[in-house]
């Protein structure tokens, strides 16, 4: 799989009025490749498609969580608390069939979390307060796991955003923190595109970024003068 480095070159060799000279940064041309990407990423994963391969999904091993009360999240009037990550998880792409979640589960990967909106916990609970069944939701982009004994989990996601040091790298003694330069350039990391979709996506970038940098306004010199003889 190439890296975002070996993306953006592709890219620039393809044109080359975007040669590495021009004024377009390689931070312009990254951001024009992910947000291509995510468009045909989620149309894909809309077909059902991609779901069970590693190609796009990037895991967090060791998200740590800590506790607070259920009535801070959800309107339910309780003293119980839930779990919750301890900081917010980079943007999640969506789809039609929700978020872009391969799965939620304990950093030992023995026990898999249920996804539930809040709206549809909070009225599971509304309908059964005794009955305490454990899942997981997202809202305002932090992880909450309906259980406060659940302190640190594992997540695998199509992250639209490069995922903090904080996160991949916890204080915490989790065995299960990735092993690899947490000093590594962005510039570095996968590009996480599936090899069927890359030229695709190569290409749109590259059509994009001509047009929007590139682009040639109409010559109105003829029509200026077919306009004079009509007038005269």
């Amino acid at each position: 799989m190439p890296t975002v480095r070996d993306a953006i070159s592709l890219v620039r060799t393809q044109n080359k009025l975007l040669s590495s000279d021009n004024v377009i940064s390689d931070r312009a041309v990254e951001k024009e490749l992910k947000n291509k990407a995510i468009m045909l990423i989620r149309r894909e994963t809309n077909l059902r498609k991609l779901w069970s391969t590693s190609t796009i999904f990037n895991e967090i091993p060791c998200l740590e969580l800590e506790n607070v009360p259920l009535s801070s999240c959800c309107a339910i009037q309780s003293d119980e608390m839930i779990s919750r990550s301890k900081y917010k998880l980079p943007a999640i792409s969506e789809g039609i069939y929700g978020y872009l979640i391969q799965w939620v589960m304990n950093v030992d990967k023995t026990q898999n979390f249920n996804y539930l909106s809040k709206n549809r916990y909070v009225n599971y609970r509304k309908m059964n307060p005794t009955i305490r069944e454990v899942c997981y939701f997202i809202d305002n982009r932090f992880l909450y796991i309906t259980q406060p004994d659940v302190q640190v989990i594992s997540i695998s996601a199509y992250f639209e955003d490069n995922i903090p040091k904080k996160l991949l790298f916890p204080d915490c003694e989790c065995s299960h923190k990735v092993d690899y330069d947490e000093c590594k350039n962005p510039l570095d990391l996968q590009f996480k595109c599936p090899g069927y979709l890359t030229d695709q996506v190569i290409t749109m970038t590259t059509k994009s970024l001509l047009d929007s940098y590139f682009r040639i306004e109409p010559d109105r010199t003829q029509d200026d003068k077919s306009d004079e003889k009509r007038t005269s």
